[in-house]
Formats: C-alpha cells, structure tokens, sequence
C-alpha cells in the first residue's frame, strides 16, 4: 500500500520527492516505493461562479441579488484542469491508503487542501506535515512528527468562510453597484475598506489648508535653545504671528540666558522585534521602495528554492522556545560577511529571553529568521535577494544584543522672562545599533508611521550639550526666527498601507498593542500585498512612485458605497471572528450566518439608493447616446462638447450573447452589451503578460492559443500556458503545460 502527499506547488512536491525516494515519473507526479507525491499548481479548486451555483443567477439582475447559496458547488480551476485530473485519480487509487497534507502550514494552504479532498470525493484518512522551513533536515523532521488532519478542523473552517463571505460580499455587491450605477465596480470585504483608507487620506490632503506659523532659536556660542510657552497645552513651541515672533526676537537678543534647571536622564532602547511578513514588507518599502507584493515573491524564493529563511507568512514576530537550541548553528550558517558581529556574540552566547522566545506570542508559525543551512556566499544572488536577506539577518542578530543606551539632557533656560529649552543626547553604549551603518528607520523600530518628508526632530539628530549645570548663564548671540508651515498627513505608502492595514486603520505606535490587534486587521499577512495589486490592476489606485493615490473611479466608489462595506473596522471585527473560528473560540455556521445577513441587508440600502440611483451612468436608448472609450454619454453634456465621441469598431460579433458585437477598450476587449449584462472579456494583459494580437485573434475567434511563456500565477510561479475562453464566454484562463514552470 501507498502514501500520497499532496505540496502545494511542483517545485516544493520534487524537494519532498528527493528526500522521500519518490524518483519515478509519472504524470503530473512522482513515485517511489512507499509514497507517491504529487502537488497542486496553486488552487486546483475554487468556489463556483454564481452561475455554477445557481444557472439562473448567470445574468447580472438586480432582481436575482442576494445570492445565497444554500449547498456550495466546487469548480476545478480551468488552467490547472490537467494536473486535477491527475491528482483526482491519484486521491482515489485504490493501492493509497493514507493522503498527507503538505501544503503551505497557514490558512490558504490548509484551504487548497481541503477544496480538492472535497472536489475528489475523497474520504480516505489524512495527516498533516506542518513545518517552517524547507531545508532537508526539516522536512525530514516534519514527516516524523506528522500530525492528525483533524487537528487542523477549525483552521480549515476558518479558512472556508473566509472564502465563503468573500464570495458572498464580492458577488453580490459587485453586481449590484455595477447594475445601479450602470458601470462597472468591483467591491471586496478587504479590498473596499482599504482603498477606503487611501481615499479618505487623499481627500483629507486634497482639502487640507496649510497655515504659516513661526518659532524662535536663540543661539548661544556653544549650544542652541528653542523658545516655548509652558502655558500653551499644544504646539508650545508655536508663535501664530510674524510679529509676535519678531518681538521676541528683539527682546531677547543680547540678552543673558540663566540656566533654570538640568535634567539628566539614562536612557535605554532595547532591539527591534523580529520580522513578520508585514514588518519586512514596511520595512523594505521604507528603505529599498520595494512593493509588499514583490518583497514576498523574493521572500519566497529565498524560503522555497535557497531554503535559507523560515516560513515567509507568518503574523508573529516571537520565536517558540523550542528554537532557543537551534540558534548558534543558525548563527555559523550565516555568510563571512557578518563575521564581525558573530565574534561578539560568541563571547556573549545569546540567552533565553522572554522578549524573543514566547510559546504564547506563536500560533502556526515563529518569526522569519535565518535557517540551519549554510551559506557560503551571497554574490551570485540577485540585489534584491540579498537586500531582503540582509534586513532578515541582521535583525536576528540584532535581538541577542544589548540594548542602545544613551544619556539624555534637558535644560530649561530663563531670558527676560521668556522660556527656552535645549534637548541634547550622548550615547553611552552602542548595543544593537552598532549592526546598522544608518539609523533605523522610526517605521521599524517603533512601529509608527514613517515619511521621508517628515521633519520631526530624531532622537540621534540631537545636539552634545557641553556641561551644564543650574545657575550658569550664557549670552544669547542672536535669535532666529524659523518661518514654517502647518503639513497635511503623509499621503500612504505600502510600507504605511500595510500598518494601517494591520491594525484596521487605526494609527497604533505601541508595539504591544499592535500585536494585540493583529487578530482584527484587514487581511492577513499572506494576502494584503495581493489586496494592494489587486486595486492597482482594476485602477482604484495608482503609485505616484512611492505613494500610493486613488483614481477618480476610486474616489467614486468610496464616496458611494454604504458605509459599513467602506468601514475598517468592521472588516477587522469579521477578521478578528475568523481568527477566533481557528482557535475554536467562535462559531463558523454564526459566522456565515451573520454574513449572509449583513449581504442582504446591504443589497436591499443599494437597491433602494436615491443618491446611487442620480450618480448612475445615463442609460437610455440608442438614439440618444454614443459608444466612447471609456463611456457612455448622452448627446448634448457638457462633458460630451468637451471630449467628442470617438466611434469604435465592431470587430467581431460577440460569441457569448450573439447580439452585440466585441469592441476594443483601454484594458481588453468585450461586448458592447456589457451594459445589459453581457460579460465577454479578453484582456489585453493577463497573468502579468501581454497577449500578442495573433494570440487576441484565435481567442475571438474561439480557439485556443498556442503555448505562450511567461505568464506569472498569483504565488510568482512563472508558467508556460495556452488561454483559452472560458466556457460561459465571461473571460479568459490559463491551460498550464504541466512542468514547463520555472520559478520567480
């Protein structure tokens, strides 16, 4: 008899092939004589579209809204078809007695699972390899240890209404925005209430008005004091006038300064937490304006193929105290080119500290940190690789050091009865800093938000007060008067977005209170970085190079939708529930149940919209509109005699509602019906690839393509594929050619 494991990817299913002896080919797997491994390509299985669930709700109609399914139909992947086939036989061969589940351990892998064991009918009995790293020795590890499926239950149901509500709340009010509004709009449970987030800024920025105001520097020969209002409970540095700041200005020059008082302080900063997927993200953004989405393909390489860090998806920044032995061998794996911190770490071996090791700050996976395997050199990585390896590295070094200390000075000093104050600062021992050739960024260490632009005084940019005692006097030389302005909020970046993200939007410096709200952000680590591309693609947003700024249509959306789809927090409080449903600690039928009422009673505000029902596209009969690029627009607007209509050419007659004719827009192609419902699309790029026009033309024409490369899945994964037409005519898909993929 057999054992099957199911990977979540071809190349992690050969690693575990290698290991376990499985060396014979077969198709779409590999064979030895125990175990046969074979693997997904991503997703095999998916929700079905509305139309899978119920042949009548294939039209967009109002009047069909809410979709509720009662009994959830699976659909197989059309371009993983193939390898489904494969793994549905290899589910039900009758020589496998046992299936081992080695997707990704995290929420989307036990999903992946799941859906095919469903999909194949399957009821043969499972386990799970759950591991953290991909090197040989873990792995071996991880198929000693293999644990029952069924401790994974309540991850899996989390997992299934997470997909569930997102169909739900996607599907339904999708079509029902698109319909009133007579244009198309894609809403999501995670992504509305994160554009959200953008657009609220921007407009914020947009109606912001700057004020000028002024502060006073008097200057003494050997130091500086800044003028303040002990009175003034905000802004007490602030003068509201030119002429008051010239006042004080004449009044205090010349004169003597008395030193009041002299507050001496030890101070000490204790080392950056480890790396969770969202802190690299920020940080690498912050510091190498790399998007989240490409620092996890990097990380993900670095994990699956160079197997030389931990598991990139995790949400803890906190290792397991099973770790605390595995870490000076992690230590002498590292690269020469960090030789000169490990010295001091071997004189100083690194100690148990509840601050790194805590079994209760783990869930399903520890920090990114290094792996047990060595490595020798970085040269032949690419930049972008050793940049990423670089900040994972350091940072594990950086908390077995002893904090950064420092001796902090405030003195307050009297001027004709006018108050001034000089903050200065010696550092008294480097500690952890001393890995760092530039400071650390606030983002990282503090976990606030970060801008390049901000001008808020650093504590390293202080000045070395000389000795100062109570009582001295100085000699003020001259006062300066500084003309600024009042500053808007920083418009988001990725590396902002992903805070706010998560912590649903709310601005949360604490690095405690952070970790006590990531239950309740939006999305998970694994998924914000495709919630950011995925605005970017359908054009809610746009990067303005390291900011992020919404699109008129966004704006448009926001500004409409109900509020509670717009609402961070409520997304966070059902993320917060989906979190509790993996711990056991909520109920999933509750869960899916208050969704579905949540849906309908938004369906029904959205039908009954006066102000949807005005800001609608005008749609009325042939005679009195005209087909432009982008939009519908009566004759005789004013935006009409601004933009004259440009007729488009019908290329061909549309194959999936045989009335309308396919057109060409800016992002694809599709049915000038598309107003009554009709969904033909061929996108112009797809899967991160431009389809050749040859390739446009046997699509229109109903073919199949032939093998095009380069196309790249939602994991990174760069594949060889043909596209076909869907079957129902609503797009295009991808016909995976079974091993001819190459990764990222």
């Amino acid at each position: 008899m057999k054992i099957l494991v199911f990977a979540e990817k071809p190349s992690v299913g050969k690693d575990i092939a290698r290991i376990l002896h499985a060396k014979n080919r077969g198709n779409g797997y590999l064979e030895g004589e125990k175990y046969v491994v074979t693997w997904g390509i991503g997703h095999l299985v998916s929700l079905g579209h509305p139309e899978i669930q119920n042949p009548a709700w294939k039209n967009w109609r109002l009047d069909n809204l809410p979709m509720l399914p009662e009994n959830w139909k699976l659909s197989v992947i059309a371009s993983a078809e193939h390898q489904y086939e494969q793994v549905e036989r290899l589910f039900n061969r009758s020589d496998v007695e046992l299936i081992i589940n080695a997707a990704d351990a995290g929420r989307e892998g036990e999903l992946i699972f799941r859906l095919v064991y469903q999909k194949t009918g399957c009821i043969k009995p499972f386990k799970r390899l759950w591991i953290s790293s991909m090197t040989d020795e873990a792995i071996v590890s991880g198929f000693e240890d293999l644990r029952p499926g069924t401790k994974y239950d309540n991850l899996a149901k989390a997992a299934v209404c997470r997909s569930r509500a997102d169909w739900l709340v996607g599907m339904n009010l999708t079509r029902a925005y698109t319909k009133k509004l007579n244009e198309m709009f894609t809403v999501g449970r995670v992504q509305t209430p994160t554009l959200a987030m953008v657009v609220n800024r921007h407009l914020e920025i947009q109606n912001f008005v700057s004020k000028d105001y002024w502060e006073l520097n008097a200057k003494m020969t050997d130091f500086d004091a800044q003028w303040f209002n002990p009175d003034a409970p905000e802004q007490p540095t602030r003068i509201e006038s030119l002429e008051n700041a010239q006042v004080l200005a004449d009044k205090v020059k010349g004169q003597i300064a008395l030193i009041h008082s002299v507050k001496k302080t030890s101070k000490k900063q204790s080392p950056p937490s480890l790396y969770d997927l969202t802190t690299l993200q920020r940080e690498a953004n912050t510091k190498f304006a790399m998007t989240a989405s490409d620092t996890l393909s990097v990380l993900q390489g670095l994990y699956e193929k160079k197997k030389v860090v931990t598991y990139p998806r995790t949400d803890s920044r906190y290792l397991s105290e099973d770790i605390f032995p595995t870490i000076e061998k992690r230590l002498a794996t590292l690269p020469n080119d960090y030789e000169i911190y490990l010295d001091w770490l071997r004189k100083n071996r690194p100690q148990k500290d509840k601050r790194i090791f805590n079994n209760a700050k783990v869930s399903d996976h520890h920090a990114i940190i290094p792996t047990e395997k060595k490595v020798i050199s970085t040269d032949a990585w690419t930049k972008e690789e050793k940049n990423i390896y670089d900040l994972i590295v350091k940072r594990f070094l950086a908390v077995f050091y002893p904090d950064h200390k420092y001796l902090s000075t405030v003195v307050i000093l009297k001027a004709a009865k006018e108050n001034f104050k000089a903050t200065g600062k010696v550092v008294t021992e480097e500690g952890w800093k001393i890995l760092y050739a530039k400071k650390i960024s606030a983002a990282a260490e503090q976990g606030s938000e970060h801008d390049k632009n901000d001008t808020s005084e650093d504590e390293d940019s202080e000045q070395a007060l000389p000795d100062l005692k109570k009582g001295d006097e100085r000699i003020i030389a001259d006062a300066a008067i500084l003309t600024k302005k009042t500053k808007p909020p920083a418009a988001y970046t990725e590396a902002t977005l992903l805070q706010a993200m998560e912590t649903a939007g709310k601005f949360v410096e604490s690095e405690e209170l952070r970790e006590a709200m990531k239950d309740g952000g939006l999305g998970t680590p694994a998924t914000r970085a495709e919630i950011i591309e995925k605005l970017i693609k359908v054009e809610y947003m746009a990067r303005d190079k390291k900011k992020l700024v919404p699109t008129e249509k966004g704006i448009k959306l926001v500004q409409l939708a109900e509020s509670e789809i717009t609402s961070p927090e409520l997304t966070g409080y059902w993320e917060k529930r989906l979190a509790d449903i993996a711990k056991n600690a909520d109920n999933d039928e509750g869960f899916m149940k208050d969704i579905a009422t949540f849906v309908s009673g938004t369906v029904v505000k959205i039908k009954d919209s006066q102000l949807l029902r005005s800001a609608a596209q005008p749609f009325k009969d042939n005679k009195n509109r005209t087909e432009t690029n982008n939009e519908i627009i009566p004759h005789g607007t004013a935006k009409q005699k601004m933009m004259p209509p440009v007729s488009r050419q019908i290329l061909a007659e549309c194959p999936a509602c045989n009335k309308g004719g396919i057109i060409e827009g800016n992002r694809g192609y599709g049915c000038n019906r598309f107003k009554e419902g009709c969904n033909y699309v061929i996108w112009k790029e797809f899967c991160g690839k431009k389809l050749p026009e040859t390739a446009v033309k046997m699509l229109m024409q109903g073919k199949t393509t032939r093998i095009l490369k380069g196309f790249k899945l939602e994991d990174g994964t760069i594949v060889s594929a043909r596209v076909a037409m869907k079957e129902d005519k609503s797009g295009i898909e991808l016909l995976v050619v079974d091993d001819n993929f190459e990764e990222k």
